[in-house]
């Protein structure tokens, strides 16, 4: 297994409580991009790049397809990926405030796509990665 290099940095920010304190933080190689991980993976498998990309191409595609019809997609050997949100709060008196409502309703009847205030993708790794991640070496450049 390789090391992650870390550098060392002071907090200059004076409205936190890690003022002064100093930190690691890793130090980021190169970006790799997915036709680069195609070659190594072409490499490692003995087959064509290109049947590789093909793949790779099929399989994000559909990644993505499932994640917006709500589907969490679980990669073994890598984790668990699901779209998560953040959406406003109701309380019972708002509820009871909406033209329509009717005495003992359930609030969730209420709630309704327009609370969403965002959406982000959700990762929890595979027990292999977090496996992985205890055992990384680090090593401060």
């Amino acid at each position: 297994m390789g090391k992650v290099m870390i550098s060392v940095y002071q907090n200059k920010n004076d409205k936190t409580t890690a003022y002064n304190k100093w930190y690691g933080r890793v130090k980021q190689g190169l970006e790799i991009k997915a036709d680069v991980l195609c070659q190594h993976a072409a490499q490692d498998s003995g087959i064509e790049e290109a049947h590789v990309a093909m793949v790779f191409d099929g399989v994000l595609k559909q990644i993505k397809e499932q994640l917006c019809n709500g589907h969490p997609i679980k990669v073994e050997g890598l984790g668990t990926f699901k779209v998560g949100i953040s959406s406003e709060g109701w309380s019972v008196e708002n509820f009871q405030k909406r033209p329509g409502y009717k005495e003992g309703e359930d609030p969730r009847k209420w709630c309704s796509a327009q609370q969403v205030k965002s959406c982000r993708l959700l990762y929890r790794p595979s027990e292999d990665i977090k496996t992985m991640l205890r055992e990384i070496k680090f090593e401060q450049v």
